[in-house]
């Protein structure tokens, strides 16, 4: 056994640990030493294009050059990537990492475990930066669980965090399916009514740690008795909710299907929308004209819409995965040729080391290769408010990147099988 300093409450307590644990204390927190990683092909996103045989320098955790033939610092470690292709690390705007349901399952505890592991695992596969709009955790499991990785007590990638998802009475987070005489309160911390109701939900998410808010603005599809078409907050309860969040400095998304709900988001002032898969006309100019982001989560619809097995996937919703996948494919290739700003997100009802298939998902509508890429390293880096830390490989960013076996330009697929991946200049895979 050998002994660990934890601080708490500004005091050093020590207590006994297994030497093979605290080995693994370290290698997350050790600083990192210089290293070159010599790339056959790096994937420029700002540039939107492949230059070959790229030198990258990493220096404690960030990048120092970019080149060809760089000279290696005394003692630096090489690693040759000659026969790989690199990208910046990953950015997954939308993912949820606890198990989904009616919430009752589960404790705040054990689904804050299972998120962890869901975490490592998306790291492990390239996904080096993380947004959760709300996940299905009734207690603050999600912001727990961002601060723990953040101070280097866990390895897993960085986070923005929502904690819940804001919905009213009867919304798409609501405990529709349960009886009224079963006893079951409603998740009143989670349900807003009300302009002084959107706010103090507001204030609660924001007291225990918000990055951004998150509220259920139509119905949706993995869920019974609500609407995907119909707006189910009013315009003056949407506009409560974006003037409270922004008042704080914070940013807002909404979930949302219907047209009538994005364009009501838009002139709230919301800073993204996710799913949009019911948009008109009109609501795509306006996001256009408005800068607003969407991220479409293409993957999760044709996953539902393929599915026969899952039994979370009832007839009611597979009725409404289908009636919305009709009118996605229209108003997602509508919205990319107009150019509506988007990111990349997965929304996992599936593995979470099925993730990149969405990149894949998005070349079938249409998107380029590239463009998906952008989509998921320096806009969601953006979105995000981090395009200056991370989302492209350039000197001051932080050291995230990922090597993948092949062009990702011909075979946008090859993002699915990631084989290196650095996290601020710490080595997390090296197949």
């Amino acid at each position: 056994m050998k002994q660990e300093y934890l601080r708490a409450g500004g005091k050093r307590l020590k207590r006994s640990l297994p030497s093979a644990l605290v080995l693994g204390l370290l290698a997350v927190t050790a600083s990192a030493d210089s290293t070159v990683l010599r790339c056959g092909t790096l994937v420029d996103v700002e540039r939107r294009q492949l230059v070959r045989q790229q030198d990258i320098l990493v220096d404690d955790g960030v990048i120092a050059a970019v080149g060809s033939e760089l000279a290696e610092p005394d003692g630096a470690t090489v690693i040759d990537l000659g026969g790989h292709y690199c990208l910046p690390g990953l950015i997954d705007a939308h993912t949820h990492l606890m198990p989904g349901g009616s919430g009752l399952n589960s404790s705040s505890a054990e689904k804050t475990l299972i998120a962890l592991k869901n975490a490592q695992t998306m790291l492990q596969h390239g996904y080096t930066t993380l947004r959760i709009p709300g996940d299905g955790d009734i207690g603050f499991g999600s912001i727990a669980l961002r601060d723990a990785i953040a101070e280097g007590l866990f390895t897993g990638p960085r986070m923005q965090v929502a904690p819940h998802f804001l919905c009213p009475l009867g919304g798409h987070c609501d405990r529709n399916a349960l009886a009224a005489d079963s006893g079951v309160p409603t998740a009143a911390h989670v349900i807003a009514a009300g302009e002084d109701a959107a706010r103090e939900a507001v204030r609660r998410e924001l007291k225990y740690g918000a990055d951004w808010i998150k509220v259920h603005a139509t119905g949706g599809i993995m869920s019974t008795g609500d609407d995907p078409w119909v707006q189910a907050f009013t315009d003056a309860e949407l506009a409560a909710f974006s003037d409270e969040t922004h008042r704080h400095g914070k940013k807002i998304t909404a979930h949302i299907h219907g047209a009538g709900a994005v364009k009501s988001a838009v002139r709230a002032g919301f800073d993204s929308v996710e799913h949009g898969t019911l948009m008109d006309d009109e609501a795509i100019e306006m996001m256009v004209e408005s800068g607003t982001w969407l991220v479409p989560t293409v993957y999760v619809l044709d996953y539902l819409v393929e599915s026969t097995q899952s039994r979370r996937i009832t007839p009611e919703i597979m009725a409404k995965a289908r009636a919305v996948a009709k009118i996605r494919d229209v108003s997602f290739r509508k919205a990319y040729e107009a150019g509506v700003r988007m990111a990349v997100g997965s929304d996992q009802v599936f593995p979470h080391r099925h993730s990149a298939r969405e990149f894949a998902a998005l070349v079938r509508q249409g998107v380029t290769p590239m463009d998906a890429i952008v989509m998921g390293t320096i806009n969601g880096a953006t979105l995000l408010g981090l395009e200056d830390e991370i989302g492209s490989v350039a000197v001051g960013k932080q050291a995230d990147i990922i090597a993948v076996p092949g062009n990702p330009l011909e075979d946008i697929s090859v993002l699915e099988k990631v084989e290196f991946v650095t996290l601020g200049g710490r080595i997390f895979r090296n197949d």
